[in-house]
């Protein structure tokens, strides 16, 4: 709803401020300069970016995770000869091997080993270049700071063997000291702490002229830091091979940190497989250095018997009952030692609790066999967790139950099996009794014999399978392979074109920036423009048109112009210095042929049609408009003008009493119409400034001096009276008024009018008031209204496209003045 200062309030229907791609085009198009300008400044940017923007590199690496049939990751065959132990049962799972590459721990003992928390760099000529290995002419180690401090200096030569120290900074904050003169290798104090610079062993290769930028990160934090910037994945989902990558601004430096990782892994690995074989080994010798004592304790014993008894050869007295004792005999052999073993088994683990428990000694039920597999792992696990933390974590303690319950569960397992073994021995003998019977006529020194001979035998069977166990044992611990092969070394990975900065790329993105900014800027201008934006916008409106005025620009814009250009008009019109009396003039000229001409041209022609008056006096026409800066004097000046050079007798008249602008185009002179209405003047015919334009004449009535009483001399009887005695005189007589909105001037001078021209500025008027301007044509309040739409761009989004070919140079010296700021 718009409510008028003079008049009622109208209701104004929702516009669409709908834009189509083909006025976007034609927008865009006729800013084609900021474009440019846009896209010139981001792709400078982006190339100054790329300039100061080091290179980086990415190398990587292939490594295969080895893994058999069985799933177990052991290349070798000696690891199947322990299966029966029980050892190396572990799938190898290759998420595990992912997450173990990038590990803190594995990360820290890398970086610690290539010394990267110290970082060498010399000025180049847009960034700083990193060195590394053999581009380095010395090596500066920190002797006694602490892994969590940070540090950095400058390293000049001085000579051949002294190096000057200088620019300390400890810790982030620089300290104020003198440089120090070190001697290449010894050791010297410094603010930051000592230290020792070394000559590196390439320097014979490397000039030492540049002074080298130090610094010395914390070693957790540089661990980090590579942490996250090595990528590690699965190169195929059904293989299982993984790649290393990482990306770094030195080649050799990127293709170190690749192989260090690889090796520490493998280390690490190898380690963490051999603590079962090691424990293993343990229980052995200790095992055997009982038995070979009770086997030699039996041999002695039954060597002894014999030599005091004189005992013959069993084998041919026994006959078949000694065949039958033989294999009740064997069978409880059997179960001795599965009972031996057991006992000793039990033993150890009462008296070992916290250590790993033999997982192959030669137990034949499965059932305890995997037991002690789950408490090993188990007890592995927590053990690495220990290390890397402590034994109060909460997982340590989960660990420990449950190694607690699996220990439970081993001893019970193991007692029960030793029952069952003690029952079976039972059974076994009772058989071996009943064979006996029928030798029961054999010596008894026979009887202690054969006892004693079985006992050897049981010890002898038992230190053998001890023996090859141990062999087997360390054959395994000697050719335990990396769990990992290089598929693909860092040195043949890639090539040497940086991937990053990514130039094109990144030029093409700063160009495409470059037009979005511009582009977004207009259309959101355009979007949030609720002005007149031109003919488009007065197509549905009942007053009729009578044409449209262009601008007309400078021939040459400066850059506040073109700043100012990209103001909304209502408000660029406002900040705009003021015009300079007589810098405005007439554009309007009898021969010109220029786009701003034959706007006018086509103006005075439709007034012409509207009038239609032959012979009946002067056609009066009152030019207003609804607010200030719409150039309502700049169209009055110009279409008199191009009235005049036509022939026509044309008479202009300032009624602006409160700003005579109208003079700043034809001089201003002391007196004028203010003069006549007031009575100082009786004679308004002297007060008439006759211009020559062309060779023709206008006659121009201005205001002189401005009266403090506008309104009233507006309403007096002596300006209708000559008005009325002009009419007889002149063909066109254009009446320059104030703006409807400021004051009533308008609506009083209304009664002379034959004609209204509404001036409508492009980018000034709101389009909710054209509904206001529909209704005072509809209710007749201004007589004869018309409008004229002003301020339109030459071919713009809703302007009309003038030309006629006859070229888009205006020729003229003036400023905006299709368009200027005068009432």
């Amino acid at each position: 709803m718009i409510q008028n200062a003079n008049y009622e309030e109208v209701m104004v229907p929702e516009e669409e401020s709908a834009i189509s791609i083909k006025e976007l085009a034609l927008l865009f198009l006729s800013k084609w300069y900021w474009f440019v300008i846009s896209v010139i400044v981001c792709v400078t940017i982006a190339s100054i970016k790329l300039m100061r923007t080091p290179p980086s590199y990415t190398r990587s690496t292939l490594v295969l995770i080895k893994e058999d049939a069985k799933g177990r990751s052991m290349g070798t065959d000696v690891a199947s000869t322990f299966s029966d132990m029980g050892l190396f049962r572990t799938r190898t799972n290759i998420e595990n091997e992912i997450v173990n590459f990038q590990s803190p721990d594995l990360m820290y003992e890398v970086v610690k080993r290539l010394h990267l928390d110290v970082n060498y760099k010399v000025e180049g000529s847009f960034y700083d270049r990193t060195l590394y290995g053999d581009q380095l002419p010395v090596v500066v180690s920190f002797d006694n700071i602490e892994n969590r401090a940070t540090a950095a200096l400058t390293v000049s030569p001085k000579s051949a063997n002294q190096v000057t120290l200088s620019d300390f900074v400890r810790d982030g904050v620089k300290v104020e000291a003198e440089p120090i003169v070190a001697t290449l290798g010894k050791p010297v104090k410094t603010p930051v702490g000592q230290l020792t610079v070394s000559k590196s062993p390439y320097q014979i290769k490397v000039e030492f002229d540049k002074p080298i930028f130090v610094t010395r990160g914390s070693l957790y934090n540089t661990a980090s830091a590579y942490q996250h910037a090595l990528q590690v994945a699965l190169a195929d989902k059904e293989t299982t091979v993984i790649q290393l990558s990482v990306n770094d601004v030195n080649i050799q430096r990127a293709e170190e940190l690749l192989n260090t990782i690889v090796n520490v892994y493998n280390e690490i690995w190898i380690k963490d497989k051999n603590q079962i074989t090691t424990s293993t080994n343990e229980f052995i010798n200790e095992r055997l250095k009982v038995i070979q004592k009770e086997l030699g304790s039996v041999d002695n014993s039954i060597t002894s018997y014999k030599s005091a008894n004189m005992i013959p050869d069993l084998a041919a007295s026994a006959g078949i009952a000694m065949q039958q004792s033989a294999q009740e005999q064997k069978h409880i052999i059997e179960l001795n030692n599965q009972l031996n073993i057991a006992r000793y088994l039990l033993s150890y683990i009462r008296g070992n609790e916290n250590r790993l428990i033999p997982a192959n000694a030669g137990l034949q039920e499965t059932s305890i066999q995997s037991f002690i597999h789950s408490y090993n792992e188990t007890q592995l696990q927590r053990n690495r967790l220990v290390e890397s933390s402590s034994e109060e974590n909460l997982l340590v303690k989960d660990l420990d139950q449950q190694l607690a319950s699996l220990r439970v569960t081993v001893l019970n397992s193991i007692e029960n099996y030793i029952t069952a073994l003690n029952m079976q021995m039972k059974s076994a003998q009772g058989a071996r009794a009943q064979a006996n019977a029928s030798i029961s006529n054999n010596p008894r020194q026979a009887g202690a014999l054969l006892s004693s001979e079985r006992q050897q035998k049981v010890k002898e069977a038992l230190y053998l399978y001890l023996l090859q166990k141990r062999e087997e044992n360390e054959l395994s611990q000697a050719f335990t392979s990396y769990n990992v092969r290089v598929v693909a070394t860092p040195e043949h990975s890639g090539t040497f074109v940086p991937t990053a900065p990514l130039k094109g790329r990144t030029l093409m993105i700063a160009f495409f920036i470059g037009l979005i900014i511009p582009a977004a800027f207009f259309f959101l201008r355009e979007t949030l423009n609720s002005t007149v934006r031109g003919r488009k916008d007065l197509e549905n409106m009942a007053v009729p048109f009578v044409g449209e005025i262009p601008k007309a620009y400078r021939k040459k814009r400066t850059l506040k112009d073109r700043l100012f250009g990209l103001l909304p008009r209502v408000v660029a019109v406002r900040l705009m210095p003021q015009k300079e009396e007589g810098e405005n003039t007439i554009i309007v000229h009898a021969k010109s042929r220029n786009i701003i001409n034959e706007a006018f041209r086509v103006v005075r022609t439709n007034m012409e049609f509207m009038s239609g008056r032959k012979g009946e006096g002067a056609q009066v026409v009152m030019i207003t408009s609804a607010n200030p800066g719409s150039g309502k004097t700049f169209i009055t000046a110009n279409l008199a003008t191009a009235m005049a050079v036509k022939g026509k007798r044309v008479l202009a008249i300032d009624l602006d009493l409160r700003k005579k602008s109208l003079g700043t185009y034809f001089g201003q002179p002391k007196v004028g119409i203010s003069d006549y209405l007031s009575g100082k003047q009786d004679d308004y015919k002297s007060l008439i400034l006759h211009q020559d334009i062309d060779g023709t004449t206008l006659d121009v009535l201005t205001v002189g001096t401005l009266p403090p009483n506008p309104a009233e001399l507006l309403s007096d009887e002596r300006l209708e009276k000559m008005i009325t005695e002009l009419r007889e005189k002149y063909d066109y007589i254009f009446l320059d008024c104030p703006p409807i909105e400021i004051v009533t001037d308008a609506d009083i001078v209304n009664r002379l009018a034959d004609t209204t021209l509404f001036v409508v500025r492009v980018g000034l008027l709101e389009r909710n008031m054209l509904p206001m301007v529909d209704k005072f044509y509809n209710t007749q309040k201004y007589k004869n209204m018309c409008i004229v739409l002003n301020g339109i761009d030459g071919g713009g989004r809703y302007g009309y496209k003038y030309g006629y070919k006859y070229g888009y140079t205006y020729g003229h010296k003036s400023g905006y003045y299709g368009y200027g700021d005068n009432e």
